[in-house]
């Protein structure tokens, strides 16, 4: 019968970390039904305006923002594990609340305080895979993690797309109710993680200083920043080729499910072998390098296809696609391995809560980057963009080198030091 050691250095996840993918695809699956009906539920089932939706996600995010390092810090005292089940039992509680939201300061609360559990379980989740396999196997782990993440959005996609055909106001509810369901499960499978391995934080309580460390880390501060640059990626995604589109008639716009789809598919299917290699830090900046680079082709593809004929302008679109594909698995396994490999093991959730500030910060100032960049100035826009994350990746395969040990002073030793039996004075005679 094959061993959990033996399986892990195959490469097949056991114990702890197949548990945690389980509940990572349940996860998913569950915000993949509550992402494609979530606005269309805002605005028809509680009757909110538009601008009072986009007001509540703003402060919503802002606050998941400015509490995602203090969660980090009461992970590292009471456990990753249990910080989990808390936010998994969180979630579907306020999911549950939603229907019966009535005016825009309940739909506040709710909704600010579900992103404060959504924003903080991401680090908890890869603090888990940090204790359930061997420190050679965690990005490996973790993109396994990402793949099934992203089978399990896309299948809950199709899924309520299916379901929104009755435009039912009890649809848009039940999606909500399984999306709360969906995190009840991943509750209790974390729960198990008490029999299937080792998950929990160290509980040593650390002076303040300690805590607070991280934000004194330059270097680790530095590759936070030009993480959040190279992950431009998902903003390049999700608006840029769609704005990009929509602003050149003669490509179908039909084109902008085409690109979702096809960036699902290959990051489902090759995120697992991105990882390959990617373990230590210095590996993880050259990754970092690989997809900046892959990043800028993919700007410099898109700032041609308005030049070219329709069919070729669309051929191009995907490509650049599948590029930015490829750029987005990478930087995931450089962010994965930087950011494991360089927190300290007593605090390591508080590091990855504040290397994941870089992600919440590039969904700030990436839309309105993005905006500038390519509606206003086009396709010369694509290629300063490209050449931003082309330096932001070789910035940061240069500041992830090991830094050098300091070396010890040379022993100045005299032929005058007086000897005993023998030997130099400070060993025993």
């Amino acid at each position: 019968m094959t061993q959990p050691a033996e399986q892990e250095q195959r490469g097949a996840p056991s114990g702890a970390a197949a548990v945690l993918l389980v509940a990572v695809f349940v996860d998913a699956l569950g915000s993949g039904l509550y992402m494609s009906v979530s606005v269309i539920f805002f605005t028809r089932y509680l009757h909110l305006g538009s601008g009072q939706v986009g007001v509540g996600l703003s402060v919503a995010g802002a606050l998941s923002f400015l509490l995602l390092v203090p969660i980090g810090m009461l992970a590292d005292r009471v456990g990753p594990r249990r910080m989990l089940i808390a936010a998994h039992l969180a979630r579907a509680a306020l999911l549950t609340c939603y229907p019966f939201v009535q005016g825009f300061a309940p739909f506040l609360l709710v909704i600010s305080l579900l992103a404060v559990a959504d924003r903080g379980a991401s680090p908890l989740v890869q603090g888990l895979f940090g204790t359930a396999v061997g420190k050679e196997q965690r990005v490996r782990a973790m993109g396994r993690a990402r793949s099934l993440q992203n089978l399990g959005l896309a299948l809950g996609g199709l899924a309520a797309g299916a379901a929104l055909l009755p435009d039912s106001d009890r649809v848009y509810a039940g999606m909500v109710y399984a999306n709360a369901l969906s995190f009840l499960i991943a509750a209790a499978l974390v729960v198990r993680l008490r029999a299937a391995g080792p998950a929990s934080g160290t509980g040593r309580p650390l002076p303040w200083r300690d805590r607070l460390s991280v934000f004194g880390d330059r270097r680790f501060a530095a590759l936070t920043g030009l993480n959040s640059l190279v992950s431009l990626h998902v903003t390049v995604l999700t608006a840029g080729i769609p704005l990009w589109i929509l602003a050149h008639d003669r490509i179908p716009r039909a084109a902008i499910a085409w690109t979702l789809v096809l960036n699902t598919v290959v990051v489902v299917l090759l995120q697992v072998r991105a990882t390959r290699d990617t373990e230590s830090a210095a590996d993880g900046g050259r990754a970092l390098r690989r997809s900046g680079l892959l990043l800028a082709v993919c700007c410099g593809t898109l700032a041609v296809t308005g030049a070219v004929p329709t069919p070729a302008a669309v051929a191009l679109v995907l490509g650049a696609v599948v590029f930015q594909a490829f750029a987005e698995m990478y930087q995931q396994a450089g962010a994965w391995a930087i950011s494991y490999d360089l927190a300290p093991e007593d605090r390591r959730q508080v590091y990855l809560a504040f290397f994941g500030l870089g992600n919440a910060a590039r969904n700030t100032y990436g839309p309105l980057a993005i905006t500038f960049l390519v509606v206003q100035q086009g396709a010369p826009g694509w290629l300063l963009l490209g050449a931003l994350v082309l330096g932001a990746g070789a910035w940061a395969a240069r500041s992830s080198r090991p830094v050098p040990e300091p070396a010890a002073p040379a022993a100045h030793l005299s032929s005058s030091v007086p000897t005993i039996q023998g030997e130099t004075r400070g060993q025993r005679p």
